[in-house]
């Protein structure tokens, strides 16, 4: 598991701090997470080719439970060959599971306002596809993102 997270470090062989890996953050560090999430993206794009017949790509942010009782959000990212503008339920047909479908290292405590989260992680993917946008992950026709349960918001 730490050669994985190394990779992600830009294969930096020190032995990272593992509270500051392990431990949520408190507060939506917005420069740190736009960071582990650019990161994770170019990760993907590194290991991974988008097949040609994905249309869409969601990020989902979810609530992970810890064995002790607490709770963090975190982010996925699948991707699909159908798109429906009207209907989010599209987003639930996997056709696209990077290997690396986790941002394992983005924590965000679930102490934090949902709604802050989600509206901030939104800028930061808008702003990356903006920045990143020669990567194959951005060259996918709709990107979407949003809580598990609830309406997604448009990326691109």
């Amino acid at each position: 598991m730490l050669k994985k997270l190394f990779s992600l470090f830009g294969g930096n062989e020190e032995v990272p701090d593992s509270q500051a890996l392990l431990a949520p953050m408190e507060t939506f560090d917005k420069p740190k997470v736009k960071d582990i999430v650019r990161r994770w993206l170019l990760y993907i794009d590194a290991h991974e080719t988008v097949p040609a017949d994905i249309v869409a790509l969601n990020f989902n942010l979810w609530e992970a439970a810890e064995e002790n009782g607490d709770s963090c959000y975190t982010l996925e990212l699948t991707g699909s060959r159908h798109y429906d503008a009207e209907d989010d339920d599209w987003a639930c047909e996997e056709d696209f599971e990077p290997r690396e479908r986790n941002c394992d290292n983005l924590q965000l405590s679930s102490r934090l306002p949902w709604e802050e989260v989600l509206n901030t992680l939104v800028e930061v993917l808008k702003e990356l596809k903006d920045e990143l946008a020669d990567i194959s992950l951005f060259r996918v026709e709709h990107i979407t993102a949003g809580f598990t349960d609830g309406d997604l918001i448009t990326i691109k």
